[in-house]
């Protein structure tokens, strides 16, 4: 494996090389993994009002589920008093890498608290939801959130050497035709190490010995379930010691962590953990592959030259069936033009993505439809305007990442805290509140928030607008303008009609006193 000193360097460096692709990529996966809901919709409302009684959404951990489910006791809505300034600083994107270990976030503590409510007191609405949403956060765990793991095995392997790695890399379980088999094999991975985590000591050594699949996944999807588990435990074998140690030498940057609002983890020990996994994974990888069992099926030596730095990932090394791949990472060209219909398609995609994550988050918190923004229509504005001047307007600064970040961090600020402003001296109400949160504005936007947006900016400006702009070129010029002329005519009805009559209500706007 080598020295850990070494290892450590060399990941640091890894790490600088396109460093804020390498912090995007990570934030994405957390996204995905850890939680989505909370961590991008920032928990801007914990509270409902009924009968001028303030009703907290708990949300219960593991323990608290079990502890209902035995004592046939049904706790979902808890009533407590309004939280003072000080509770509320605990929230928000920060807080989730800590309260998501102990929040009731695993499918089958999501089934055990749908058979409480059905049988001892919910009713039908909620614990239909519940199962739904339990069916769901299945699919979601078994088909996105583990085999993305691989794609990020992917992208830092090839990172390693090939300085023009596209973020595109994510979705190579996908487009090598194998999603099935990778989400299986994962699946099991996850299933057992649950299980041994209910011996403790078990768990942790199986932590170790499972640690490689998702990189022998990422090198060859091919490999069969006894494979993978049988080549993780072959490289890791003499090394969990070692792998445990490099462990402990990340842990006095993730004690601090906590004082910096976790923003260490968000810029820095994340990625840096992810470079160093993936240093460890190729050094046991070249000293092991020829001496291990089933060590042939490491096959893709073009990820492991002795060069660095190389230019994009190499067509004529690539094995056979990773051809198609390439291709198509070669379509997400961030340096394009967009044209003008593209740029209106461009603004109705980012606002109903913005409105349709919104009222899933609701869904899920509090078990209802809720129709967000000021609109009547699946928009909201806000997202399409920041959206159209990240990918449109800011076209000069993208081959700067970091230039790219600070800018859209400023701009998604000025967008959202300009719209609060309006809406409030229009209608008096507030549609969003971040009062209390740790570095906002007149309750208006907030650190957290900007930090988010202006990371989500780089992935979009470099991964989500290119994929998306090819899927527009597929439909037709006339029909394309066709669309634009009909989206444009419903938004300004929406728009007239909305000014007078805006959307209003319990979970949508408060009252501003």
């Amino acid at each position: 494996m080598g020295s850990h000193r070494d290892i450590l360097r060399t990941s640091l460096s890894r790490l600088k090389s396109h460093y804020f692709y390498n912090v995007v990529i990570v934030f994405f996966i957390a996204i995905i993994v850890s939680g989505g809901y909370n961590y991008t919709m920032l928990n801007r409302t914990d509270y409902i009002s009924n009968n001028s009684v303030m009703l907290e959404i708990k949300h219960k951990t593991n323990f608290e589920v079990l502890d209902e489910f035995i004592n046939k006791r049904n706790m979902y809505y808890v009533s407590t008093p309004p939280e003072t300034m000080q509770e509320k600083y605990s929230r928000g994107v920060f807080s989730v890498f800590v309260n998501e270990i102990t929040g009731t976030g695993s499918f089958g503590f999501g089934i055990l608290n749908g058979i409480n409510k059905m049988l001892f007191g919910g009713s039908i609405s909620e614990w239909v939801t519940i199962f739904i949403m339990a069916l769901l956060s299945i699919l979601i765990t078994v088909y996105v959130k583990n085999v993305l793991l691989v794609g990020k095995s992917r992208y830092f392997m090839e990172h390693r050497l090939y300085y023009d790695t596209k973020v595109g890399a994510l979705m190579f379980p996908y487009l090598t035709g194998h999603t099935r088999h990778i989400a299986y094999i994962m699946m099991i991975r996850s299933i057992k190490q649950t299980l041994w985590n209910f011996t403790i000591i078990g768990g942790f050594y199986k932590h170790y010995e499972y640690m490689m699949i998702p990189y022998i996944l990422a090198e060859n999807p091919n490999v069969t379930t006894e494979e993978a588990f049988k080549m993780s435990k072959d490289l890791m074998m003499n090394d969990k010691l070692n792998m445990f140690k490099i462990d402990l030498l990340l842990l006095p940057i993730a004690m601090i962590d906590g004082f910096t609002f976790h923003l260490s983890s968000l810029f820095f020990l994340n990625p840096y953990r992810d470079c160093v996994y993936t240093e460890v994974y190729s050094r046991l990888r070249e000293n092991k592959r020829k001496t291990i069992e089933n060590g042939m099926f490491l096959y893709d030596d073009a990820l492991y030259l002795n060069e660095e730095n190389l230019d994009s990932y190499p067509e004529d090394k690539c094995p056979t069936e990773f051809l198609d791949r390439l291709k198509w990472l070669s379509t997400i060209n961030f340096e394009r033009d967009y044209s003008v219909e593209t740029s209106v398609l461009f603004f109705f995609f980012f606002s109903f993505i913005g409105w349709f994550w919104e009222v899933i988050f609701y869904m899920v918190n509090e078990g209802r439809f809720i129709n967000r923004g000021t609109m009547l229509g699946p928009w909201l504005p806000i997202y399409g305007v920041a959206g159209i001047i990240i990918v449109v307007f800011l076209r000069g600064l993208r081959k700067n990442p970091a230039m790219m970040f600070t800018s859209s961090f400023f701009v998604c600020g000025t967008v959202e805290y300009m719209t609060s402003w309006i809406l409030e001296k229009c209608f008096d109400l507030k549609w969003w509140d971040y009062e209390g949160y740790f570095m906002n504005i007149n309750g208006r936007v907030c650190l957290e928030g900007l930090l988010v947006f202006g990371l989500a900016g780089v992935l979009m400006t470099y991964f989500i607008a290119p994929f998306v702009d090819n899927l527009f070129k597929k439909i037709p010029n006339k029909a394309k303008t066709v669309i634009c002329i009909v989206l444009i005519i419903l938004f300004v009805l929406d728009v007239c009609y909305s000014a007078g009559h805006p959307n209003v209500g319990d979970g949508v706007t408060e009252n501003l006193i």
